[in-house]
Order: C-alpha cells, then sequence, then structure tokens
C-alpha cells in the first residue's frame, strides 16, 4: 500500500533502505540480548559471590562461637532478624528440644504488657527499695542502690525486680499471658532442624514471680525466646526460623505483633542501657564499633537448684535507640549457658560480636567518609602487612599491627597518655594509607618508608597494651570528616614543619607547624655536625640533584620557612645547584649516616677545611613531636589534648567510647579547637599557689586530694596523676572566670567537693541521673562519671569548667536565676557552644517557652536543641553588652532584681556528655 502523494517508484527506491534498518534493528536487538545476559551472568556470579562469602562468615561465626562457649553447657544461636535465617547453631538440642525459665530476658515482655495496659511509658518512674517481698516471692536486687526513681530504660537495664515485680498490682496477667502468646512463646517456632520442644506457657495460676521468669508456667526454648525477640525489635514480624544456604533461602512470615514505634524504642532504649552501665556492662560491648543491645537474664532450673544465664542482643547500623530501626538489624545472638549468671552469657556473645565485624568488613571494607576502616570506630579488618626481613605478606588485625609499630616506634615511651596519642596516631596514618603497595600485592611495608612494625609483639609491655586497648578504632579526622594525615617524628626542635614548605607539595591546614616549647629540655633537641668540605662533596655528588662537582665553596640558606628550617640551599662548586632543604639533608642522610643532619632546622657555617651544621630536632618535624608529646604527658596533658597541640583542626573519630556520644543524642566532643590550645595552655601553666595534699577527714570511700580551692574525692584505684590533671583544670577555670566576669561574681574561698565516681552505675545511684549525663552540681559539690569516661570522650575539660560556672552562679544567684541563662553562660563558659551550634532549631523560641522546656527536656536530642539554643541567646546578648555585663546578670538576680523576666525555682544542674 502506498502512502500518499507517494509513487509507486519511489516506494520502490525505498525499499533497501527500509530493509537496511529492519536489519539493523534485528541486529541490535540480538546485541541488546547479548548484553542482557552477559549482565544477568554477571549479576548471578556476584549473588554467588555474596552468597559464599555470607557462607564462609557463617562458618566463621559457627567456630567463635563454640570456642566462647568453650567447656561450658550451652548453647548459642545466631539469626538474621530481618528474615529469620539461622547463620549459625551450636548444640541444636539444648537449643531446640529443652525448655527452661527464661529469667529476666522476660521483663522486655512485661514492660510491652505494661505500656500497651498504658501503666507505664518511658518517663515513667519508679523507686526501688532494693527488695521485694509478697505474693509468696522474697526476692533482692543487685544493682547499685539509688537514693532516685528508675525509668523505664534504667529499670530494664538495671533489670531491677522490684519495678517488674511492683507492676503486679496493676497489670492483668492475662494481658500479660497475652503478650507472650502473640510473640509465639508456648508454641513450637517450626524450626527446620530436628526435633523442638513446645516449652510451657501455662493455663493455671500466674504469679508474680512469672513477671520476672521464674517458676514452671512459663518455659521456653532458646529458639523460641530469640524468634520471639527478633520480633519484638524487627518490626513485629514473627518468622519460622530456618537453617537454609543463602541463595535458596526464602524468609516465611508465621504472624504479626502489634507494637509501636515509640514502644519498641523504649526496650531498645532499656537493652541498650544493659550493655552500656546495666547488667551487660562486664561484656564491654558498648566499646565494639556497632550498636550492641541486649537483656540478659538469671533464672533457677527447674529443680529449683541450679540458675542457667541468657543474653539475647541484637546488633544494628545505627548511632542511638531511635535509629536502631528494623532496617537496620544486623545480626540476633542468643547465648544460653547453664549453671551460669546472664553476665557471663554476655561475655560470651562479644567474641561472635567480633568475629562478625571481622568478617563484615573484609578487605576493603570502608567506613562512610574514610579510607579503609569500617562503619563506625574508624577501625579496618586487617592489613596486609609486608615484613621485609622475611620477604613474606601476613595479614594482620588493625589493632595487632598498632601495637607492632609502637613496639618499635615507641619503645621507650612510658607515660601512658603519649603511648596512646602515639597509637592513635599510628592508626590513623594506618588507615590513610591502607593500599600504599597495593601494586605490590600489600598494604603497608615493615619499614620506615611506611611505619616500622615487629610481627612479635607479644612482650610489649602493659602500658603499650593499654595504650592501645584504651583507643581501640581511634583515629583522627580532618574538618571535612576525612582520614587525616598523621605523622610523627622524634624531636621537633622548637617548631613542627610545615608540610607544604617541607615537601613542596599543598598540604592540609593542621600540618601547617606548631611552635612546640615542651621538648626544649629533651635529647636531639640541639646537635652540631662537623662535615669535612671534600666528604661533604663527595656525598652530594652522588645525586644529581645536588652534584655541585669535586670541590664544595659555600653551602647557604637562601630560604627558610616560618617553622625555622631550610627551605631552599643553595651549593656553590664546579656548578651550581639548587636544592630543597629536606632533599639535601636526604641526600647527606643516605651517603653518610642518618644521624649526621637530624632535620632541616638547620643553619651551616664553613671554618676552614670544615662545612659546621648547627640545628635543632630530630626527623622531618610533621605532626607528633614525640619528645614533646613526652613531657606534655608527664606535665599532666591528656592524649587528646596532645594531639590538639600537634594536629590543631582535626578530631577524635571512633573509639571504644565515642559511638555512644552520638549514640544518646549528647553534646559530644565539645571542646572547640581555639578553647582547647586556650584550656591546655592555663592548665599546664597550674599555678603553684595550688598546693595540692591528702586528706583524711573524709567519711566517702577511697582518697581526697585537695587544693587550695577544691578537694576531690575519688576511689582508690583512680590514679593519682588524674586526679592532679582534673584540679588543674579547675584551677584554671578559677583564674579564667574572674578574668572573663570582671569580678562581678564572687567566688568563694571555701573548698568545693568534687566527687568522682569509680563507675557509671554509681554515678547513677548517687545522682539519680541518666548514664548519658556526664556531671551534677548541687550548692558547692559537683558528681562526676568516672574521668576516664569524660577523657575518651574528649569532654573532661569542658565538663568540669561547665560545672564550676554553674557551681559559682549557684552561689551568687541561687535558684533565681533563669536556666536559659544558666546554661548558656556555662555552655558560654566551657567552650561548648560551637559544637552545639549545629543542634540549634530552625525557629527561635520565646524565652519564657524555652525557660519552660528546658526544665523538663523529654529526651537528650531535645536537651542538646535546648542547651543550643540558649547558648544562642547567651551569645547574642554578650555580643551587645559584653560578657562582663552579663555575668553582672547573675549577680544582680541575688539582690533581688530579675535578670530576665523568668522564674526560676530548685533544681540540679548536669552536663549532657
Amino acid at each position: 500500500m502506498k502512502g500518499p502523494g507517494m509513487s509507486p517508484l519511489k516506494h520502490r527506491r525505498r525499499r533497501p533502505l527500509a530493509v537496511g534498518l529492519a536489519v539493523f534493528f534485528i541486529a541490535a536487538s540480538f546485541c541488546s540480548c547479548g548484553r542482557q545476559k552477559e549482565t544477568t551472568a554477571r549479576a548471578g556470579e556476584t549473588k554467588a559471590r555474596s552468597a559464599r562469602d555470607s557462607v564462609e562468615v557463617d562458618r566463621a561465626l559457627a567456630k567463635a562461637a563454640t570456642e566462647a562457649l568453650g567447656d561450658h553447657e550451652g548453647a548459642v544461636l545466631i539469626m538474621d532478624p530481618k528474615t529469620g535465617r539461622l547463620r549459625a547453631v551450636v548444640n541444636p538440642r539444648l537449643a531446640f528440644e529443652q525448655a527452661f525459665p527464661p529469667g529476666s530476658t522476660i521483663k522486655s515482655f512485661t514492660a510491652l504488657a505494661a505500656m500497651r495496659a498504658g501503666l507505664i511509658d518511658r518517663e515513667s518512674r519508679t523507686l526501688c527499695r532494693g527488695r521485694f517481698n509478697g505474693d509468696g516471692l522474697d526476692i533482692i536486687c543487685s544493682h547499685p542502690k539509688s537514693k532516685t526513681p528508675f525509668n523505664l530504660a534504667q529499670a530494664l537495664g538495671y533489670s531491677c525486680n522490684y519495678c517488674f515485680a511492683t507492676l503486679s498490682g496493676r497489670l492483668s496477667f492475662e494481658a500479660f499471658r497475652a503478650t507472650l502468646a502473640s510473640a509465639g512463646l508456648g508454641s513450637r517456632t517450626g524450626v527446620n532442624s530436628g526435633a523442638e520442644s513446645a516449652g510451657s506457657l501455662g493455663q493455671g495460676d500466674w504469679q508474680i514471680r512469672n513477671l520476672l521468669g521464674e517458676g514452671d508456667n512459663l518455659l521456653v526454648t532458646p529458639i523460641q525466646l530469640l524468634t520471639a525477640y527478633c520480633a519484638l525489635i524487627n518490626g513485629g514480624h514473627l518468622f519460622r526460623p530456618q537453617t537454609a544456604d543463602p541463595e535458596k533461602f526464602v524468609a516465611e512470615e508465621k504472624a504479626r505483633l502489634q507494637i509501636d514505634d515509640s514502644q519498641r524504642t523504649a526496650l531498645v532504649e532499656g537493652m541498650r542501657a544493659a550493655v552500656v552501665y546495666g547488667t551487660a556492662e562486664r561484656a564491654r560491648l558498648n566499646s565494639l564499633p556497632i550498636f550492641v543491645f541486649g537483656k540478659t537474664g538469671t533464672s533457677t532450673s527447674s529443680n529449683g537448684f541450679r540458675r542457667q544465664g541468657w543474653f539475647v542482643s541484637f546488633a544494628a547500623d545505627a548511632n542511638a535507640p531511635t535509629e536502631a530501626t528494623p532496617e537496620s538489624l544486623e545480626l540476633a545472638v542468643l547465648v544460653f549457658i547453664k549453671r551460669s549468671h546472664g553476665s557471663d552469657a554476655a561475655v560470651v556473645s562479644r567474641r561472635v560480636f567480633e568475629e562478625y565485624l571481622r568478617g563484615r568488613g573484609g578487605e576493603g571494607a570502608t567506613e562512610r567518609g574514610g579510607e579503609g576502616a569500617t562503619r563506625r570506630g574508624g577501625e579496618a579488618s586487617s592489613l596486609r602487612v609486608k615484613i621485609l626481613s622475611e620477604n613474606r605478606v601476613v595479614s594482620v588485625p588493625v589493632e595487632d599491627y598498632v601495637l607492632g609499630v609502637l613496639s618499635v616506634e615507641a619503645a621507650v615511651e612510658d607515660e601512658i597518655e603519649a603511648l596512646k596519642a602515639q597509637a592513635i596516631v599510628c592508626r590513623t596514618y594506618a588507615l590513610k594509607n591502607r593500599g600504599r603497595h597495593s601494586s605490590e600485592g600489600f598494604d603497608l611495608c615493615s619499614n620506615t618508608h611506611c611505619q616500622q612494625y615487629v610481627a612479635s609483639n607479644s612482650q610489649a609491655p602493659e602500658k603499650m597494651r593499654r595504650a592501645v586497648a584504651d583507643t581501640r578504632g581511634e583515629c583522627l579526622r580532618d574538618a571535612q570528616g576525612q582520614t587525616a594525615d598523621a605523622f610523627f617524628h622524634a624531636a621537633c626542635g622548637g617548631y613542627t614543619a610545615n608540610f607544604e614548605s617541607l615537601w613542596a607539595t599543598p598540604g592540609p591546614s593542621y600540618l601547617r607547624g606548631v611552635r612546640d616549647d615542651s621538648c626544649a629540655t629533651m635529647p636531639n633537641h640541639d646537635w652540631t655536625d662537623e662535615i669535612p668540605a671534600v666528604r661533604l662533596a663527595k656525598a652530594l655528588a652522588s645525586d644529581p640533584l645536588t652534584d655541585a662537582g669535586r670541590r664544595i665553596d659555600d653551602i647557604i640558606v637562601t630560604r627558610r620557612d616560618a617553622t625555622g628550617r631550610a627551605e631552599i640551599i643553595s651549593i656553590e662548586g664546579e656548578r651550581r645547584r639548587q636544592v630543597r632543604g629536606w632533599a639535601f639533608k636526604l641526600v647527606v642522610g643516605r651517603a653518610l649516616g642518618w644521624n649526621l643532619l637530624k632535620s632541616s632546622r638547620f643553619s651551616v657555617s664553613r671554618r676552614g677545611s670544615m662545612f659546621v651544621f648547627r640545628g635543632s630536632g630530630f626527623g622531618h618535624g610533621l605532626g607528633l613531636c614525640q619528645n614533646g608529646a613526652h613531657v606534655m604527658a608527664r606535665r599532666g596533658a591528656t592524649a587528646e589534648q596532645i594531639l590538639e597541640k600537634y594536629f590543631p583542626g582535626t578530631r577524635l573519630f571512633g573509639g571504644p567510647q565515642a559511638t555512644a556520644q552520638h549514640r544518646t543524642g549528647v553534646v559530644p566532643g565539645t571542646e572547640t579547637q581555639s578553647d582547647t590550645a586556650t584550656l591546655a595552655k592555663q592548665e599546664t601553666s597550674w599555678s603553684s599557689s595550688a598546693v595540692l595534699r591528702i586528706s583524711d577527714s573524709v567519711s566517702m570511700p577511697g582518697q581526697t586530694l585537695s587544693s587550695e580551692h577544691f578537694r576531690v574525692k575519688y576511689p582508690v584505684r583512680v590514679p593519682r596523676p588524674e586526679i592532679e590533671a582534673a584540679i588543674r583544670i579547675l584551677e584554671a577555670a578559677r583564674r579564667d572566670m574572674v578574668a572573663r566576669n570582671g569580678r562581678a561574681l564572687s567566688q568563694s574561698d571555701n573548698a568545693l567537693d568534687v566527687i568522682v565516681h569509680e563507675t557509671t552505675q554509681d554515678f547513677i545511684a548517687a545522682t539519680g541521673q541518666p548514664w548519658w549525663v556526664a556531671a551534677v552540681t548541687r550548692g558547692r559539690r559537683i558528681d562526676l562519671q568516672p574521668l576516664g569516661v569524660l577523657r575518651r570522650r574528649r569532654i573532661l575539660t569542658s565538663t568540669l569548667r561547665h560545672e564550676y560556672a554553674h557551681a559559682v552562679m549557684e552561689a551568687n544567684g541561687g535558684s533565681s536565676v533563669p536556666r536559659w541563662l544558666v546554661e548558656g553562660l556555662a555552655i558560654n563558659f566551657a567552650g561548648e557552644g560551637p559544637m552545639l551550634l549545629r543542634f540549634k532549631g530552625k525557629t527561635r523560641l520565646p524565652l519564657d517557652e524555652l525557660e519552660q522546656r528546658l526544665q523538663r527536656p523529654l529526651s537528650s536530642a531535645e536537651m542538646r536543641s535546648l542547651y543550643a539554643a540558649a547558648y544562642v541567646e547567651v551569645r547574642d546578648l554578650i555580643r551587645k553588652e559584653g560578657e562582663a555585663q552579663v555575668w553582672r546578670r547573675v549577680g544582680i538576680t541575688q539582690s533581688g532584681a530579675s535578670a530576665t523576666d523568668c522564674g526560676g525555682g530548685n533544681r540540679v544542674a548536669v552536663s549532657y556528655r
């Protein structure tokens, strides 16, 4: 058929074109099919490879669980909480076929039933009396005594028997039983691996002991309890547990458990509390670079004689309970041990999580925003290191590698804080330079080209091991969140080097060089080398860059950089050569030995046939000065302060406790760079008038160390130098207070009491505050979390200054000062403001609303936002009136005038960490 206006001839002429197009599209179709098949094949290969990797990880998890269980009679179950796939089972007979009382693990379901009934919520509080006696049950609480009521998270974290037993008077046992049944307890799970017990969900009279997981009315198998807990946490999906090949596995949902997000978050919060400071604290799961939360239980066996320990736990890619969403869950682990306790089961689980992290990271695993690290904590699973002396490549866990480097590079260091700083620098360098030798099949070499490393570090000193353990996973990050360029050297000679002028290439701002007077009394600060002109000429002739001929007439430093190093050197001889100072030093070192010209920070003169070099420092001078760090640590500086000195503008990231800062929604690392540098200077220049003395007139157990204005009570096990350093910070804060408020506020000469608690549990018990609170001030008494906790969070200095400001304002203005003004001034004085600004809300709150909400914040996240708002108000006042005048408002309020139109009331001042 021809188209309109088209002749048959024209139509015939177009036929070849049409045929050609048809052939083209058919060919293209075949090509497309070929590409699609190729893409499908690649996808299949990737899936198969992923499945193989998963199988290998599962085998490693099973092995780790078996080893961790050791000689204990027990079972370990490892499951994917989002699908029900059993990844590993140790002792299936015990895990599937035998039922036991669940002990305190059942308290999460008790709490859920009570929340559903409207009897409690996250903010409900119960004062523990230490013992419950009633309904035929007499049971004590083993957690630290507390003078303040527990909220739900604390009650779960401490597994408080009294709190849960007292629910019996209000909670319907039928409602409780229905909650358990909906989670699958009392019926077989349908696991596809051998015989299975149904457990027991009795129909008879239920008693209070059943709310605590005791008695024969409630018996569960380990597999039942794990699947029930998964449904509790994964959004309500009750899966049939299955052992299956990852490639062939298909999830099977049996039922749906109705649970609100708020209820679920409350339970996660309580389970996280158990890990951080409660019944599972001993396992140190909080130090792992992943969000672990769980519930312990210790129950009495049916014969009433022996006990058994339970621990049900989860790992999530999260930073806080609110972020531990069903989608973020990665692993579920249940450990059951006969003749044991729940805390023992938690310890066993740690080995499983460690293996999971190792397998999940794999080679090349990266952390968001960093090179060669896992998700959180800045760790990489392992490094491929070539041992040059043995010509072999070994795979070394990162922390073992750091210890091996310290064994060589810091062999003579004996100051623990200097060792910690060195460990962080070595770890940061390794993570930043991972793959430096990738073209040769390994990551790093074992000599100074990378970092000196020895594989045999079993004899490393205890301090060195402690330094690595205490900084596990910590690395330095720049302002953009990238892993920093971290270097170290023996001695800077008074000024660290500038990266750009040393190596003639742009460098980061934190490596521009800083003045350092700390190493002035240490070896290699000053040196003199005399080199015969003939010998020097021969050495320089060994490299075309410096070859000026057979004779050298003169050597002139034609340009120095701001750090005093020779940047450009002119060599006058038969020829004229111009070379950078560091290149000159390297050429001489290679030819004549590295102990000649120890650095490029030197001057040179001619004396007869000799060239005389007078210099200072040893090494390239970049980054950490080992001699300076040693002196700073000896004078009381922390590792954080040392690193802030040598890498200004960087931040520590990761580590045993750092994750907790972000997960609890509290203020992380609030000292700004400029403020910290100033504080460090104040702390090291502590007035000699603050004489320390031991006091015996203290009723509290432990010791007391006093200065002129502070009396610190602390546990015997806390090293005295740590207390001395804290007192130095407080004395510096006192002097700074006078300087900043223009004596607008009076400071009592009576000593201020500072109580350092040995554990977080002790702090909570004494103050009644949540675990994320760093300190509490009441009148002239400051209660502190353990100093180690504050130091690891890099908020020791800011916390002490913040609380001292509270004490001064309390003494001057009492409870009549508006809280927003008090908090804003304390934040400003502590130097926390700039970091808090990122939590500032989009809209500015009226002062009366800000004051009202500060009285009772609903969460730590809201507290941060409110603190930021208070800081903004005070910052603007200071800009308008001057700081001394704003401080004067506190003093004015004391005399009866109103600082603002906001009221006060009795209160406790707290710092959030």
